[in-house]
């Protein structure tokens, strides 16, 4: 939380750091999905107005086919650790787009992509921070937290600092059950690609598996899981129709 050797000297850096892993991202890409968008991730820092209570960062799609941004909050840098039916375009649903970006932060391990050890134990200490919303959430909406017993619980549980726990608080207690989607959702589409996995075998293939899940858009969990179903079930008689 406090040592100089893992936080940012300016809001440059904060912002140079964020660019470079898009850039290696998209490199990658083609090796892991078969569908790859032409417009690029943007990134942009949080308004000054935004910035002290804002948390790291937030991706907001893109209007049409035009590019997403990703936001990032450069405010105190030494204090920070480094084709879809239309009306899909414009609705959101928390279990599907959160549990996605999850889930591809784990996937970016996967690729290559994380630079050092170090941004490693950075995924995991976030994935403690997801599993510790599982339980705040519940505990304030649920059995009566008060926000400071809610704060304590990520500062004992997580790497999370002070402030940042703070804001994140004030997010689960503005918008119950959000914070909890996260990981519900990565768990989904993990088990979602276990299955596929196992089901395929060698004919199984991570950029078809990544092209179905986002070919819908946002879609509820429970409609994502029939859809996978259905195209696995096909795939498998495909296979017994080659070897016939």
């Amino acid at each position: 939380r406090t040592d100089p050797l893992f936080t940012f000297e300016s809001r440059e850096a904060i912002e140079s750091y964020a660019q470079s892993a898009v850039d290696r991202a998209h490199t990658a890409l083609p090796r892991w999905f078969g569908v790859v968008p032409d417009a690029q991730v943007m990134i942009r820092p949080y308004p000054e107005y935004q910035e002290q209570t804002a948390p790291g960062g937030f991706y907001s799609a893109g209007s049409g086919d035009g590019p997403g941004t990703y936001w990032i909050n450069t405010y105190d840098p030494r204090s920070r650790s480094g084709t879809v039916p239309p009306i899909l375009k414009y609705f959101y649903n928390a279990g599907f787009d959160e549990g996605w970006a999850l889930y591809t932060e784990r996937l970016a391990d996967e690729m290559g992509l994380y630079s050092s050890d170090v941004d490693r134990v950075g995924l995991l200490s976030n994935e403690a921070l997801r599993a510790a919303r599982l339980v705040v959430d519940p505990g304030m909406h649920a059995l009566g937290w008060t926000r400071q017993q809610a704060i304590d619980y990520l500062l004992e549980n997580t790497a999370s600092s002070p402030e940042r726990a703070a804001s994140e608080i004030d997010r689960y207690i503005a918008v119950p059950g959000q914070a909890t989607s996260y990981m519900i959702g990565s768990l989904e589409i993990r088990r979602l690609r276990d299955e596929a996995e196992q089901r395929l075998g060698d004919d199984f293939d991570v950029r078809a598996f990544h092209d179905q899940v986002l070919s819908d858009g946002s879609i509820a969990l429970t409609m994502l899981r029939a859809k996978i179903e259905a195209w696995l079930t096909l795939q498998v008689q495909r296979q017994s129709q080659g070897k016939d």
